[in-house]
């Protein structure tokens, strides 16, 4: 039906339209109703008129109106929808469609209630009619089947379950992931929260047939034993596993071993299902086995067996008619009394490691081969350290060691030249019966006991609180800190710039720097001090690092360096910078300069755009503490770059490209673009830098001085040099490179004669 524009129009607007044009009448009760369709934009009529949205009515009281949903099934968005429900006001549900109502104030809306359906579509075949086509299989949904690709409507919000099965001649390969999708194998469950697809994936099968040689064996198909002859469908293109069950015995007894694929695949290999209709099939080829018994003598030692132990011994093996396998007697091992053997022969007249190739007829013969070992003497090493571990012939062993050799047997065993005894103790090695060092012994017909002898040594632990708040002179010195038990060891302490010596604790007491201890213990020194305020007599640089200049130039920002400085960490706040940061002033004569941080070992200033050049005295003034002095040079010009650490330990400038990105190893500078690069020093500008506040964007502040870039082998001059606006002596130099360097370039900034730090810059 036609919908008029008109018709959308809330009556109240009509109401307001009419009575604007028409004459004046005496004024009647009314009441305001809003209709609503829940959802919006499902269709209604009220009165016989059509709408889609909410409206409202002035009706009067006791009137009678007719509320319609002509289109009980209405289609909403794409693959949505709308079912009618019933009307209500207030919650309840009225029974009638149309639905004639009574205006009364006492009723001021009512609802038309739909449900919501989303389209489900399941692609996966054009098959309308199973009977007439040929299907991959059916899709059940929520228990129904169906056959073909079709769109199924679903309530909104729910969820829906689908299983596939494939019909004969094809497999399922699973469903596509998607949004909203739980998928377990040949299950998906959807839940339904806008319209959507899904996609099982069926694949044509291939029929594989596996068989054996001789007939009637098993083989392996996924990891699960087949008894041949036997076929299975595969799908085209999917990979399976197959191997060979070997050894196995067939129905008379006989022992067969794998010998080889039809597909020239190994034993367990990975089979790919070509994509062909026509059945595949795969042989497996045995040969005739033959049992192997591998013994030893005295039973039980350990063989060595193509490269394992086995669990078992005596060991029984099948090995196939002209393979070849290979045994290994270990030279030496224990029994389970912890009598130790030495090989002595096979019983074939072979090395102690051989390999063996199974003859023909020995399926029916068998083999039989022995490892025969022979007792050996006893050696015991002892120690004045119970519990010593000692090397024999290259093997740790522990005190009380016990060795058997052959008699003749010459024996090397050599002891730890120190032990630990706990925290602070060890013992160290003073040798054999004899001598020290390596001790060898040669091996008699009786048994033998060798003795190794330990001395106590004892640890001298020193600190200083704070760390590092001196230099330590200890004699006699030690490599290690040890010292024998009877040793005398004299301390001397020389504080560092920062640090006031106050007194010992531990093992040493009082209040000088100097002591004696006796070492018949462990022993344990702490050296106390209390921090003192300390600048370095060089301690005034360019912020940005080290500079060929030594010296600072005026509106830049400074780095002072020290110890003790302050006792907390600080950084500027933003905006305005302080004169006071962390408990401490900074002053240039009668300056006092704008601090940007305050650390105990490092403060950064703004140097003032009019500082004097030449020699200047610098003043620190910490809380409660005296002021400290250190004299610096400022000159006209001191530039310096900001470094920025790359791979591979490269330092590279603070440098971005023409887009504003920085430009790194993996982004390096580009011939031609306009490459900025920051640092701090350059110099007079063409205004005054204004003094503990940001530079400000306009009218830009210009560097006076000549600025030139070099990269490698090229000097270029730049094409700006400014300060940069917005922040507190950082300056910037502008350029473009011209492409007749490239790859790593040594880089720095020269300012009226004046070099900056040389860095390295990427380019291509």
């Amino acid at each position: 039906m036609r919908k008029n524009f008109w018709n959308y129009l809330p009556v109240v607007v009509l109401l307001g339209l009419s009575m604007a044009v028409a004459p004046v009448f005496r004024a009647q009760s009314g009441t305001l109703t809003r209709i609503t369709p829940v959802p919006d934009g499902a269709e209604y009529t009220v009165d016989g008129q059509i709408y889609i949205h909410p409206t409202s009515a002035l009706w009067p009281v006791g009137s009678k109106h007719i509320l319609a949903v002509p289109n009980t099934i209405q289609t909403g968005q794409v693959r949505t929808l709308l079912a009618f429900q019933t009307w209500q006001f207030a919650g309840t549900s009225l029974p009638l469609n149309p639905l004639p109502v009574t205006a009364s104030a006492a009723i001021n809306e009512y609802q038309a209630i739909f449900t919501i359906q989303y389209g489900l579509g399941i692609a996966f075949a054009s098959c309308p009619d199973p009977s007439n086509c040929n299907s991959p299989g059916s899709i059940y949904v929520n228990g129904a089947p169906i056959f073909s690709s079709q769109d199924i409507y679903i309530s909104a919000n729910s969820t829906a379950v689908l299983q596939a099965y494939p019909n004969p001649g094809f497999v399922f390969a699973g469903w596509a992931p998607g949004k909203n999708q739980v998928i377990t194998g040949f299950q998906d469950v959807v839940t339904m929260s806008a319209p959507m697809t899904v996609y099982p994936i069926f694949q044509p099968a291939r029929s594989v047939n596996f068989a054996t040689v001789p007939a009637g064996l098993t083989i392996l198909a996924d990891r699960a034993p087949q008894n041949t002859p036997s076929a299975l469908d595969w799908g085209m293109n999917s990979v399976h596993s197959v191997g060979a069950n070997s050894p196995q015995r067939d129905q008379y007894g006989k022992a067969w071993v794998f010998q080889s694929w039809s597909d020239g695949g190994a034993e367990n290999h990975a089979y790919t299902v070509a994509p062909l209709t026509t059945p595949a099939t795969l042989t497996a080829t045995y040969g005739p086995g033959a049992a192997v018994d591998v013994l030893s003598q005295p039973t039980g030692m350990k063989i060595l067996v193509d490269g394992q132990y086995n669990a078992l011994n005596p060991y029984y093996f099948v090995w196939g008619t002209g393979e070849t396998h290979t045994v290994s007697a270990p030279q030496q091992q224990t029994d389970a009394q912890g009598q130790v053997w030495q090989f002595s022969s096979w019983s074939n007249g072979g090395a102690a490691t051989q390999s063996i190739v199974v003859p023909a007829g020995a399926d029916a013969s068998g083999i039989r081969l022995t490892a025969t070992y022979t007792k050996l003497t006893r050696l015991t090493v002892t120690s004045t350290l119970t519990g010593l571990s000692v090397n024999v012939d290259g093997a740790a062993c522990t005190t009380p060691c016990e060795v058997l050799r052959n008699p003749g047997t010459r024996v090397k065993i050599s002891a730890p030249s120190s032990i630990s005894l706990g925290p602070g103790a060890r013992a160290d090695f003073d040798g054999w019966p004899g001598g020290a060092g390596d001790l060898a012994v040669t091996v008699g017909d009786s048994s033998q006991t060798v003795n190794a002898s330990y001395h106590m040594m004892n640890l001298l632990s020193t600190a200083s609180n704070p760390q590092n708040g001196a230099v330590w002179t200890i004699q006699p010195a030690s490599p290690d800190g040890f010292y024998n038990a009877n040793a005398s060891v004299a301390l001397n302490l020389t504080p560092q710039p920062g640090y006031r010596f106050r007194q010992w604790n531990g093992d040493l007491s009082g209040t000088y720097p100097a002591g004696t201890l006796t070492m018949n213990a462990p022993r344990a020194v702490t050296a106390l001090f209390d921090a003192v305020p300390y600048v370095a007599p060089t301690g005034v640089n360019n912020a940005a690092g080290s500079t060929p200049q030594q010296s600072v130039a005026p509106g830049s920002i400074i780095s002072i360096f020290g110890a003790n400085l302050t006792n907390a960490t600080a950084t500027a706040p933003g905006g305005q910078l302080p004169q006071s940061l962390a408990g401490l002033t900074v002053s240039v004569g009668d300056r006092i300069l704008p601090l940007l941080f305050a650390s105990p070992q490092q403060i950064n200033a703004q140097l003032p755009d009019d500082t004097g050049l030449g020699t200047q005295v610098l003043t620190i003034s910490p809380t409660g503490q005296a002021n400290l002095h250190t004299s610096f040079t400022v000159t006209r010009n001191a530039p310096g770059l900001f470094p920025v650490a790359a791979a591979g330990g490269v330092t590279m400038p603070m440098a971005i490209h023409e887009d504003g990105t920085a430009v790194t190893a993996d982004a390096p500078a580009i011939a031609g673009e306009l490459l900025t690069v920051y640092g701090t020093g350059f110099g007079p500008t063409s205004q005054a830098r204004p003094e503990g506040f940001p530079v400000p964007s306009s009218p830009p502040v210009q560097i006076v001085d000549t600025v030139t870039v070099s990269a490698g082998t090229l000097a270029v001059a730049a094409e700006n040099a400014f300060a940069v606006a917005g922040q507190f002596g950082i300056d910037a130099v502008q350029f473009r490179l011209d492409g007749s360097v490239s790859g790593n370039l040594t880089f720095k900034v020269t300012v009226n004669g004046a070099d900056s730090n040389s860095l390295t810059i990427f380019a291509r």
